[in-house]
């Protein structure tokens, strides 16, 4: 909670104009580094009966374009139902002595996309220059719940502000999320308006240093500190809203919910056929009805845990949002007597779920749990390639509630399902041109191959071309597809000029070729914050087996490498070694037990991958025999 706040004569909602100091500005006062800074940030709601006008003004200042390619581009979340209008761009430029302006102002700019479910409209600004000022605004239809707002961001801020504005007869409490910040002004006024009494709480903050990036942390957003208003109350003509102070309550009130327990208690008997339903084992029968749901219904990216259909309109329309999908699901367990509740969650994206604070707008998605023979199976019908407890990475958030009529429990999971990935290469060196051919493949499963299954669906070509980039090789003949019991299999040809040296009679090369280490992400040198997160336990193996000309020989081998815990829960191997046919073939093998480990393990892990780029970047040479 925010304590210690007083009323304030600093004055709220009074856009700055720009100036030529800001515009001569060469770098940030409050981080000298940043490539950009957040001049003035401004976000307003406005609430006038269950909806909200959010009104959106920022001034961002860019010191060095290169490293400013977020804030180049503009992106908006919009969540469904939610109108964005009055959208206007302008960049300022300092052109001796003169302050130019150039204005974009069109909705029609923006481009709508869609990411792993969430909506955006985006726009890449173009001609800035560094030491421009790009000034954005726009205005968005929102509902009453979502009025939250971000204070933390990846560069610093001068200054930015908060306002709420709202009916009295709502009652909202003024939580903030992550590490406890204080603003450094502070409103709350009590106004008339039309002869009804309106609140207003305004917060403002200064000179804030950027959010620090961490690298192996699962969606860093969970932990940026931000101001999260709560409904409390609210009062609309006959109809009144109060918050929920437990989960059983909450419990309670979805199920008296025509479109959470009204849809769970509407008759589904005739969906599944008679050889689903009386199929013995329990956990494939849970598995067959599963298939059925992601077979036969398309889940529309739209999260929620309200459903927006009936179940006879589902079964008729075919696709629904998160809640339409997953509790139809659940009624479908229930229908062939298995023990089938939703489990309501907060994805990574949506932050961590406060399970001691309860609020029904903190949670955002719905999964189906399973109870068979004391043992709970999660499923997701979203996404298409998942399976029982093997989700995708957002829905893997620490904590959920169970719900099982008007009765909630608390609960946590975690991912222990292991993921794993092969990367194989065969080549040959082509002398001649210092060229080294061959082929190439790319095995996952777990929670990689869910990942890379979604990826692929959204976009084959798009999916497939990135293996050029990625591998830094020229590809031929791409092919991505999904094998036996979900794996996913990439297979390519490839043209490597980067990876080999003939000097004279000599030949170097790095025998692991494109797939040696690059950068592991465990380099960083401040201590660490966040906990190390690896999503999922994994298994990670690079085999590259390359045919030695005839007439040479390797003049020496790469030195093995191996690492292991007492527990085995980390465990390293390097090794080369000559097959038959003179054929090198060098292994790099790393498994991970676990998917998360406490910040703690950070020097641990710093030392195990310095280890494995030593050794994978260990070269070898070919000489003439």
């Amino acid at each position: 909670m925010f304590s210690n706040l007083y009323f304030s004569q600093h004055k709220f909602l009074e856009y700055p104009v720009i100036n030529e100091e800001e515009l001569k500005k060469s770098k940030s006062l409050i981080d000298q580094s940043a490539a950009a800074e957040i001049l003035y940030n401004s976000i307003r709601y406005n609430i006038e009966g269950l909806s909200a006008e959010k009104t959106y003004f920022s001034k961002i200042k860019i010191f060095d374009r290169k490293r400013s390619e977020k804030w180049l581009n503009i992106e908006i979340p919009v969540m469904s139902g939610e109108m964005i209008s009055g959208f206007i761009v302008n960049v300022y430029h300092h052109n001796n002595g003169k302050v130019e302006k150039l204005s974009y102002n069109k909705k029609e700019q923006l481009k709508e996309n869609v990411v792993k479910g969430l909506k955006f409209y985006k726009m890449a600004i173009p001609d800035v220059a560094d030491g421009d000022v790009i000034e954005y605004s726009y205005k968005l239809d929102t509902g009453i719940f979502n009025v939250s707002c971000y204070l933390e961001h990846d560069i610093p801020v001068v200054y930015q502000e908060y306002n709420l504005e709202y009916p009295d007869d709502i009652i909202y409490t003024f939580n903030n999320a992550g590490s406890l910040l204080q603003p450094k002004h502070h409103e709350s006024k009590l106004d008339s308006r039309l002869g009804k009494a309106y609140r207003s709480e305004r917060f403002a903050f200064a000179d804030m240093k950027p959010v620090k990036q961490e690298k192996h942390v699962k969606n860093i957003d969970r932990f940026r500190k931000r101001i999260k208003p709560e409904l409390q109350k609210y009062t609309f003509g006959n109809y009144s809203y109060e918050y929920a102070r437990t989960w059983n309550k909450i419990a309670k009130n979805l199920d008296g919910n025509d479109n959470f327990g009204g849809f769970l208690k509407s008759s589904v008997k005739n969906v599944l056929s008679e050889e689903i339903k009386t199929t013995i084992k329990k956990t494939d029968r849970a598995d067959k009805i599963f298939a059925y749901v992601k077979t036969n219904f398309r889940w529309k990216d739209d999260y929620g845990i309200i459903t927006s259909q009936t179940p006879k309109q589902l079964v008729k329309e075919k696709s629904g949002n998160a809640a339409d999908v997953n509790l139809l699901l659940v009624s479908l367990m229930r229908s062939a007597g298995l023990e089938a509740n939703p489990l309501l969650i907060s994805t990574v994206n949506n932050g961590i779920l406060n399970i001691v604070s309860p609020n029904v707008n903190n949670l955002n998605f719905v999964l189906a749990a399973v109870k068979i023979d004391g043992q709970y199976y999660f499923y997701d019908a979203t996404s298409p390639n998942s399976k029982a407890n093997l989700l995708p990475e957002r829905d893997w958030n620490d904590f959920g509630i169970l719900v099982e009529g008007e009765k909630a429990t608390d609960i946590s999971f975690s991912n222990t399902n292991n993921s794993t990935k092969n990367l194989f290469v065969k080549a040959k060196l082509d002398l001649e041109n210092s060229q080294i051919r061959g082929n190439f493949s790319q095995k996952e499963t777990g929670m990689y191959a869910i990942e890379t299954y979604d990826s692929y669906e959204y976009s084959p070509v798009k999916y497939n071309d990135a293996f050029k980039a990625q591998l830094n090789i020229t590809t031929a003949n791409v092919e991505t597809k999904k094998i036996a019991d979900g794996e996913m299999h990439s297979t390519l040809l490839f043209t490597d000029n980067g990876n080999i040296d003939i000097v004279g009679s000599k030949i170097i090369l790095n025998p692991l070729l494109f797939l040696k280490a690059q950068n592991h992400g465990f380099d960083q040198v401040e201590e660490r914050i966040n906990s190390i997160d690896f999503v999922s336990p994994n298994h990670h193996t690079k085999t590259v087996e390359i045919e030695i000309p005839e007439g040479y020989k390797i003049a020496e081998m790469p030195k093995p490498q191996s690492t292991r815990t007492d527990d085995d829960e980390v465990s390293y191997r390097y090794k080369c070694e000559i097959l038959k046919d003179n054929i090198l073939r060098v292994t790099s093998e790393i498994k991970i037990a676990s998917g998360n480990y406490p910040r703690e393990y950070y020097p641990f892990f710093k030392q195990v991958y310095k280890l494995i780029s030593d050794a994978e970047n260990q070269v070898i040479s070919l000489t003439k025999k």
